[in-house]
């Protein structure tokens, strides 16, 4: 690409989605921006496709002097994560029957689309943290769209810990932007590694990336949020945004500029645990989405595990990255794949194409998830099996043992999966008829799945296509299909023992059905001993009067924003507003 077109492309990302979302607001543009929107990512796509890596523009008129640029990172993130929402988004024509609900839907799809792009061409913290911060909010509005109560609870979830991950992230950026003297980076990830509170910010950037990335403890909000979003919506959360915690972490962490054990073995446990963890408890799952989001909690959890391992071998994180890289590539488009298949399956294939179409789109991104042979997720866990193998730790002859069965684990949740949305005829059941557009983009982000490996001419994969290496990935592949097989039968002949399951949210609930009323019950009887006194008492009561009425106007300016889109955007503008004036504060 052209130079002097760098600058022009880079801004024309993120600029162009917060145009059309206005549009979109105002009555007489709302029809012109209708025919556009769903394709607002089609230039990013344009841009990963044709910019060559290594550029840099330094923007001094934005912010504090921002940077946007285009590496490999950014040239891999911005690939898929652009070609997940341009399908979404054209996706999303067809799934919306009616224009209003369309229009209501994709206004907060753009902006959180302006934000997802953003921040991937953003080379500085505090435009970083702009674009995050407006993805993450702007997501809340895709995650309660339906109104129902499961959406509007899981909203509440994700809004709680999205707002802790955001103060949390603040915090750690100012410590790294006063450590460094600077909001670059390259500055930030030099001097991070000489800081004097280098451990808290990283402990705070881990956690607050986190968030978004569903590291274990912090993922509760990921299986409430998948299931109750629309479709486009789902797959884009589960394919791109979760990502975004991840790339949060490549950019900001010193990986790479020296050794931290410590944090190596934390992350690293902490990514070993989220893989069987999350696997174990989707496979209890009765909800096809659900399952695809603990999935996603699981495959995260390898990519937290090769985090951990480039702390420990800072030597090896060049190979470690492309690992990353090719991870995190599979898993967006697979993964988007199967959410928007899950919708699919609601409708009659109206030819023998159509149905074969249908059942090859489901098996093969589920098989590329789990590492089968000949599929991009077989490279993705053969780099990182490599690097771990030539890590001499503890915690790296851990995974390399254990990443075999992670394979396993993926298989069965895909299983799982497939059992719950293979097509088949249901009694009762209503047909839906899915339009041109849903199933041209799908079947193009499915050939994209299927083509990835041929993308991938990484030369530490030499070697990959030997009997040997292919027998490798395709025993976990055979042992967890024949074990699903034999799950199946005991289950279908009334012999299978175990019939517990356990609800989505799964650490959550002790939180609210347990630890919560306990809690209240206990703050209650001291504010009874503390109060005797009428006039205090009269006091606490006037204080509990206030509280029901900042939850009555919470929840009105709740319906207020599914009324009143200008307002919710406005409310997003001026959250803009108040991190700007805190850095200049700051400053």
């Amino acid at each position: 690409m052209n130079s002097a077109l760098t600058l022009p492309s880079l801004l024309l990302i993120p600029v162009l989605p917060l145009l059309l979302a206005i549009a979109l607001m105002l009555p007489p543009l709302r029809r012109f921006a209708l025919w556009f929107a769903p394709w607002a990512a089609l230039p990013a796509l344009v841009v990963s496709l044709l910019m060559v890596p290594g550029v840099s523009v330094e923007l001094p008129w934005l912010l504090f002097g921002s940077y946007l640029g285009f590496d490999e990172t950014a040239g891999v993130f911005l690939f898929f994560t652009a070609l997940l929402w341009l399908v979404a988004g054209v996706y999303s024509t067809g799934y919306f029957s009616e224009s209003c609900s369309r229009a209501w839907f994709l206004s907060w799809f753009l902006l959180a689309m302006a934000g997802n792009l953003g921040l991937i061409v953003a080379q500085d913290m505090v435009l970083f943290y702009t674009f995050f911060t407006l993805m993450s909010f702007a997501s809340y509005g895709l995650v309660i769209f339906q109104r129902t109560p499961e959406a509007l609870r899981a909203g509440r979830i994700y809004i709680i810990l999205a707002v802790l991950g955001e103060v949390m992230l603040f915090a750690a950026l100012v410590l790294a932007a006063r450590a460094a003297g600077s909001i670059e980076f390259v500055a930030v990830q030099s001097a991070l590694a000489e800081a004097a509170l280098r451990d808290w910010i990283i402990g705070l950037m881990l956690l607050g990336f986190g968030i978004k990335a569903g590291v274990i403890g912090l993922h509760v909000w990921l299986p409430l949020a998948h299931p109750v979003a629309p479709t486009p919506a789902s797959a884009v959360l589960s394919g791109a945004m979760i990502s975004a915690g991840l790339l949060g972490w490549l950019r900001v962490l010193p990986l790479g500029e020296l050794a931290l054990p410590g944090w190596g073995g934390v992350v690293l446990a902490a990514g070993l645990l989220a893989i069987f963890y999350a696997a174990f408890v989707g496979l209890l799952q009765r909800d096809a989405k659900t399952v695809l989001a603990y999935s996603s909690i699981s495959t995260m959890g390898v990519m937290t595990a090769a985090l951990g391992l480039g702390f420990i071998a800072p030597e090896n994180w060049p190979l470690i990255l492309a690992a990353i890289l090719v991870y995190a590539l599979q898993h967006g488009l697979a993964k988007a794949a199967l959410f928007l298949g899950v919708d699919m399956v609601t409708a009659a294939p109206v030819s023998k194409w159509q149905r074969y179409l249908l059942i090859a789109g489901l098996l093969l991104p589920a098989l590329s998830l789990a590492g089968a042979p000949m599929t991009s997720g077989m490279i993705a866990k053969y780099l990182l099996h490599v690097q771990a193998a030539s890590v001499a730790s503890f915690w790296a002859g851990w995974l390399q043992v254990l990443l075999p069965w992670s394979s396993v684990a993926t298989c069965l949740l895909m299983a799982r999966f497939l059992y719950l949305v293979w097509p088949r005829q249901r009694a009762g059941s209503v047909v839906v008829v899915k339009t041109r557009m849903m199933w041209l983009s799908w079947t193009v982000l499915f050939m994209v799945v299927v083509l990835s490996p041929g993308f991938l001419p990484f030369s530490a994969a030499e070697g990959l296509w030997l009997p040997e290496k292919l027998a490798g990935a395709l025993w976990p592949v055979v042992f967890a299909g024949g074990l699903a097989a034999v799950i199946y039968w005991l289950a279908k002949h009334g012999k299978w023992p175990f019939h517990f399951r356990i609800a989505s949210g799964d650490i959550l609930l002790p939180v609210e059905r347990v630890l919560w009323p306990v809690l209240h019950a206990m703050m209650l009887r001291s504010y009874r001993t503390l109060f005797k006194r009428r006039f205090l008492l009269s006091i606490y009561r006037r204080v509990g009067q206030c509280y029901s009425g900042l939850v009555f106007l919470l929840e009105a300016g709740e319906n207020g924003f599914r009324r009143w889109a200008v307002g919710a955007s406005l409310f997003l503008v001026l959250v803009m507003i108040f991190m700007f004036l805190a850095w200049q504060i700051i400053f």
